[in-house]
């Protein structure tokens, strides 16, 4: 009764409620999967409580024949819409060699244009609410930073016509190493050139300082997240709770410095730290203790 007698006084009064009780939608990476994920896989993911996913368009492109390619990412299609999986996002291609920021300028304008064919077929199967793409591919040396900083600021500006064009929201990650966008202030440099850009918030992939900093840094200008946990020295991807991240700080901090209200996507290993399989149940639990920790707090 002291509970709800609290609770309608600060109705009463105007004053706000700390977000506490209902639960992030959850998503997935489809890279969870060894494949291109079977009708029955999504639909178990639905029934644990999965509500979104996010293609990995590399189970479409890596090691499969250019011919090949759109034909893949149709079969993807057509089993989400089986299973009524709706996609949250679409992970653009990468890999060593497909770098938006390389200083070879016909190499960087063919990547360039190949991503932007990916964001057209992505657009046209999927119809995401956001694009997730890496600035870049390593090793970067210190010498060539600045020039493949420039190049790619230029890459994603004509990236991000191509997905307004879309009607899609272009988001560029946070890579570890010598990737670009390394730290939070090097990626809002990489943004904020490029007005209407938003930061994938990739937990895994920040070592040089820590979460809350990345946050405070970034704020608003996270549009989707990548969820996985690590060991604070190189990303891991494991499961939350397998790892050193203090998952009811980080809803707090999300929602009170960010301002985030989108989907929870998690981009997690398909092996569980002890080796056993990954489930999505698993995936739905940690979001669960997350709320239950995040709650604690307030």
């Amino acid at each position: 009764m002291k509970r709800i007698s609290i609770f309608l006084t600060a109705i009463l009064l105007g004053m706000e409620i700390p977000a506490s009780a209902q639960r992030p939608e959850v998503g997935t990476s489809t890279a969870v999967w060894s494949d291109i994920p079977a009708v029955e896989e999504l639909q178990q993911a639905r029934t644990d409580g999965v509500q979104w996913v996010e293609v990995a368009v590399n189970q479409c492109y890596r090691g499969v024949p250019e011919e090949e390619q759109y034909p893949r990412m149709k079969q993807m299609k057509e089993r989400l819409d089986s299973a009524g999986m709706p996609v949250w996002s679409v992970h653009l291609p990468f890999s060593r060699t497909l770098d938006i920021s390389v200083s070879d300028d016909s190499l960087r304008a063919e990547n360039v244009a190949f991503q932007a064919k990916m964001i057209r077929w992505s657009c046209e199967l999927y119809a995401p609410q956001r694009l997730v793409l890496h600035p870049s591919s390593e090793p970067i040396a210190d010498s060539l930073r600045e020039q493949r900083l420039e190049n790619a600021i230029a890459s994603i500006r004509t990236l991000k016509v191509v997905a307004d064009e879309c009607g899609v929201e272009l988001c560029i990650e946070n890579l570890p190493r010598t990737c670009l966008g390394n730290t939070p202030e090097e990626l809002v440099r990489i943004v904020d050139a490029v007005p209407g850009v938003g930061i994938c918030f990739d937990t895994n992939h920040y070592v040089q300082g820590s979460i809350s900093h990345f946050i405070k840094v970034a704020g608003r200008r996270i549009r989707t997240v990548h969820i996985s946990d690590y060991d604070f020295v190189n990303e891991c991807h494991w499961l939350p709770y397998e790892g050193e991240i203090d998952w009811g700080a980080f809803l707090r901090a999300m929602n009170e410095t960010a301002g985030y209200d989108g989907v929870l996507m998690h981009e997690v290993r398909k092996q569980r730290r002890d080796g056993s399989r990954t489930t999505t149940r698993d995936i739905v639990a940690g979001v669960e203790r997350m709320c239950e920790d995040y709650n604690k707090l307030n």
